[in-house]
């Protein structure tokens, strides 16, 4: 009988040895969160900034056709997988332009860039359809956008950094957006 009080009788501290076992677990978690957390936060602010770039974008119509009671792009001929620098002697670099500027702007709200922006605005990857059509993306998962109306996406893989510092990564960032017809 005695060695069972014995036994169920505690020790001062005993507590504390289970604190300091479980609180290098508990910040760990806590990291975790916080990283994961401010990732995701930051790709919906970089979704955001491309999303509203081409929507932007395709809303800059061509006038004369407007005039004549018709929509359309100030393209003249499509344009798939373009970047702005190869856009510079097609058809549809006026749209591109205005693409990447609007992009350039919306990209100064965005946290963890590990790149410049200037950078990151010249490797997306535009697709400009004045006629309507698909735009197809580099990824497989995917889906295609297809419209009837004129149609511009986008796509980009940027390099990002968390608040935490665990290394990069690099999400992909897709944008699709089309211009709605007169009715």
């Amino acid at each position: 009988m005695r060695r069972e009080k014995a036994a169920r009788r505690r020790a001062p501290g005993q507590a504390l040895v289970l604190v300091a076992v479980m609180l290098p677990v508990l910040m760990a978690f806590v990291l975790l969160v916080v990283e994961v957390a401010e990732r995701w936060i930051q790709v919906a602010m970089l979704e955001d900034a491309l999303q509203q770039a081409t929507r932007s974008a395709v809303q800059t119509m061509d006038y004369a056709a407007f005039a004549r009671n018709a929509t359309g792009l100030r393209a003249t001929t499509a344009c798939t997988q373009v970047r702005r620098t190869d856009a510079a002697a097609a058809a549809c670099q006026a749209v591109i332009d205005q693409a990447s500027a609007y992009f350039r702007a919306n990209l100064r709200g965005v946290r963890g860039l590990a790149e410049d922006p200037e950078t990151l605005a010249d490797r997306v990857t535009w697709t400009v359809l004045p006629a309507g059509g698909t735009c197809n993306y580099s990824s497989a998962q995917a889906r295609p956008v297809t419209e009837a109306t004129p149609l511009l996406c986008a796509e980009v893989r940027p390099m990002m950094q968390g608040i935490v510092g665990w290394g990069h990564f690099t999400p992909l960032i897709l944008a699709g957006e089309t211009l709605e017809p007169i009715r």
